[in-house]
């Protein structure tokens, strides 16, 4: 069984490692995985062992438990710092006031009210901040002190030291230095600094909050053909979804009535509108930017694909990068190696000095600047971002171990079938070889093909777009192709007599004939998808090797290659052959990335150093890789691009972890004394806080990755176009335009004889359909 928990209390590394050490010491469980920064725990177990258990054993330790999504709604933890900081600086300020009023010749009471009023006031604030003393305390019954040890050591030594002077004064009258304003100001500074801390933390997952925000909390269906409001929750299998402009899709399903217009960029990245007319599936996540359709809903609730998108996200981002196991291990022996250095320094100090003061000063000193927070955030917060702002370009990380491994690759491989192109074929021209119109042959051609379920029948249906002739005398010869009669006369459509016609990379034509001559011809093609060619282009820029591994024939391999500029194509390979060029790669010392989308491509996805599969592939793919990506292929160069900037941040983290701890523990000791350069507790709390809040802020400098792709929905493309002469010609051109795959918006100067368009538009495909249409493209450009 599997059981997740929501724990509070966790500050740091030593926190997670305790708890994952004590509740993996239970019997029953087979793993446990805590995640600072969500706040989580996932625990595998079996057995007689309970859920309340488990909460039992974890609430021992110091921290609170509860099944997750069952937690008490109280206030935030940043709330709850937010008020404990408010209330101790309130405090705080009279304290200073009373310590350090006659230093600048300010009225004070006599020495024994004032040290009682200092006293009293500190000790008010550490009641506020008692969690650091209850936590601190129980870690090291545990054997686990951690970062609250720490803090409670400094302040309750501080506190201690101040107390026993003043009772030797109010018995002697012997005048001491007291630590009152320290033991408070430590308390009070690290609050500050955690809820600073806890603010930036909670900024790392904004970007998955930004989803979870999108989902409604009532939604519209079609109840006894009545529409109806009802709340989210309450929507099951078969619900009539009814979606309007502006209305976010909750449900995965099919559309069976209406057309509308969707924006898929919360899932995949890509802002360019999607059009689904009835019998299209649809999918959660997609917002109705137009139009109007009734979905019909097969998955809802956390069953959906928006739903699994986020939680597949949000467990990724609790995973550990291989790159944290070196701060783990340094954090396991932090804090009783601080605790013995500050034991060490206050020998040395009053052995050599016999002030006692100082020996004080800066052992405290050293056990406040001691940061084990910093090593614990390094890694977790930055792959928290990376996750986040992952999801939001469309790239699913599967864990945190594969976007570590996605800096590492120098060389790609590309399945071409919907990976490189569309997988499905269309109509990319049509010739008219008779004397009969278009549309005629177009209306014919469509009657032939209504009843086939051969693969290039929809996209000479989806070209012809209708028919008004009836068929007779159907047959389908295997092979070949259609035989029937329309209007008593003979027509076949297949490749009963494939001449030189068809030519110039198209993947197959399709012949129209009667019995005496031959009518048309279309051309049909797998079109490349928008953006391939800019993913070939970025991942040349980026040093990375690019090859082209496919199951196609050698011919039409080297036409899609040559037109992606891609060197070297490897085509007529077998499952098995993947698998073995994905070996062949690694031999030669490259690490290695396969990106696919089919069950062929799964061993080598498996095997490949990272998997990097399309969501719209297969279920095999998709469990063989270690990253999913959606939209456009250039979601593969982000993925890299993206993982490149994150470890470097992590590396920058880990860096400033260690070298902090290196250089601030010897300067809190007082090993620079001599050149009158030490610190006070209240200094060393300020920098330990500093030290926390640095890894979380650079952390938070992921979340300005974006794309730098050129095409964009605002790019504009002008077209000299050549043979417009009316007000018909514009519309014309304006319809052929506005129907293009990637067009957002066109604009028509007839004067000019020009198109203005925005969006991203096969530039190849454009030229066609204008061409197609009667006219000529003289110029294209960017």
């Amino acid at each position: 069984m599997v059981e997740k928990f929501y724990i509070e209390g966790m500050t740091c590394a030593v926190c997670v490692q305790t708890i994952e050490k004590a509740i993996g010491k239970l019997q029953g469980v087979k793993s446990v995985k805590v995640s600072l920064i969500s706040k989580t725990m996932v625990v595998e177990y079996e057995g007689l062992l309970t859920a309340q258990q488990i909460i039992s054993a974890t609430n021992k330790l110091g921290y609170t438990a509860t099944l997750f999504g069952k937690q008490m709604d109280k206030k935030s933890s940043s709330n709850l710092l937010k008020d404990r900081f408010i209330l101790s600086l309130i405090l705080l300020l009279p304290l200073m006031y009373f310590s350090m009023g006659n230093m600048f010749g300010l009225p004070t009471p006599n020495q024994r009210v004032n040290l009682v009023i200092l006293m009293v006031l500190a000790l008010i604030i550490m009641i506020i901040n008692k969690s650091f003393f209850v936590k601190g305390f129980k870690a090291i019954l545990n054997l686990s002190p951690n970062m609250d040890t720490l803090v409670s050591l400094g302040s309750l030594s501080a506190f201690v030291y101040s107390f026993v002077s003043t009772i030797i004064f109010f018995a002697k009258g012997t005048e001491h230095h007291y630590f009152y304003e320290a033991s408070a100001m430590v308390l009070t500074l690290v609050t500050l600094g955690k809820w600073l801390e806890e603010i930036s933390k909670k900024r790392t997952g904004e970007e998955i909050d930004k989803l979870y925000k999108m989902m409604p909390n009532h939604i519209t269906v079609l109840r006894d053909g009545v529409e109806v409001q009802i709340e989210i929750q309450n929507l099951v299998q078969g619900d009539k979804v009814v979606c309007k402009m502006g209305d976010f899709v909750c449900v995965d399903g099919i559309v069976l009535e209406g057309v509308c217009t969707i924006d898929k960029s919360a899932i995949t990245g890509e802002s360019l509108p999607i059009e689904c007319p009835a019998e299209s599936t649809i999918t959660s996540g997609s917002i109705v930017k137009s139009g109007y359709a009734i979905i019909e809903a097969q998955q809802v609730g956390n069953e959906t694909f928006f739903s699994k998108m986020i939680e597949s996200v949000k467990n990724a981002g609790s995973s550990k990068a291989p790159i944290q196991k070196l701060a783990d291990k340094v954090s396991k022996f932090f804090v009783p190696i601080v605790v013995c250095i500050a034991l060490l320094t206050f020998a040395l100090w009053y052995l050599f000095s016999l002030d006692l003061y100082k020996a004080f000063n800066f052992a405290i000193s050293v056990l406040v600047i001691s940061c084990p927070c910093a090593l614990g955030l390094a890694t977790p917060v930055a792959v928290m971002c990376a996750m986040g702002k992952g999801a939001s370009l469309g790239i699913l990380y599967k864990d945190a171990e594969s976007l570590q491994k996605a800096e590492k690759i120098n060389c790609v491989l590309l399945d071409k079938t919907a990976t490189l192109t569309e997988g499905k074929p269309q109509v990319t021209k049509f010739v008219n070889l008779s004397n009969i119109e278009s549309q005629e042959l177009f209306s014919i051609c469509y009657a032939l093909e209504e009843k086939s379920n051969h693969p290039f029948a929809e996209s000479i249906k989806d070209f012809c777009k209708s028919s008004w002739h009836k068929v007779s005398n159907y047959n389908y010869l295997v092979g070949e192709g259609i035989v029937a009669k329309v209007q008593g006369k003979t027509y076949y459509l297949g490749n009963f007599k494939r001449n030189e016609i068809a030519s110039e990379y198209q993947t197959a034509s399709v012949i129209l004939s009667n019995d005496s001559q031959v009518l048309g011809v279309f051309f049909v093609k797998d079109c490349i998808k928008q953006k391939s060619l800019e993913l070939i282009t970025q991942l040349k820029k980026m040093g990375i090797k690019t090859a082209m591994v496919t199951g196609d024939s050698a011919q039409i391999s080297q036409e899609i290659a040559q037109e992606l500029q891609i060197e070297q194509v490897i085509s007529n390979v077998l499952p098995q052959d993947k698998l073995n060029v994905v070996l062949d790669y690694k031999k030669q010392g490259y690490f290695v990335a396969m990106v696919g989308d089919g069950i062929n491509d799964s061993p080598a996805l498996k095997e490949a150093d990272l998997g990097i599969a399309m969501a719209s592939g297969t279920d095999v793919a998709i469990d063989s890789a270690d990253v999913v990506v959606n939209g456009s292929p250039l979601a593969v160069s982000d993925c890299l691009k993206l993982s490149k900037k994150s470890v470097n941040i992590i590396r920058g983290n880990l860096f400033w972890a260690f070298i902090y701890n290196v250089l601030a523990i010897p300067l809190s000791a007082g090993a620079f004394d001599f050149l009158n350069i030490s610190l006070t507790p209240a200094i060393a709390s300020v920098c330990m806080c500093c030290s926390s809040l640095f890894v979380v802020l650079n952390a938070l400098r992921i979340r300005k990755f974006n794309k730098k792709s050129k095409n964009k929905e605002g790019d504009k493309m002008l077209i000299k176009i050549e043979g417009m002469m009316c007000k018909h010609c514009q519309a014309r051109v304006n319809q052929i335009l506005s129907n293009l795959n990637g067009v957002s918006d066109v604009k028509i100067n007839l004067k000019k004889g020009t198109a203005e368009i925005s969006g991203t538009p096969n530039v190849f495909e454009l030229k066609q359909a204008i061409e197609q249409g009667g006219y000529k493209v003289v110029d294209v450009k960017e």
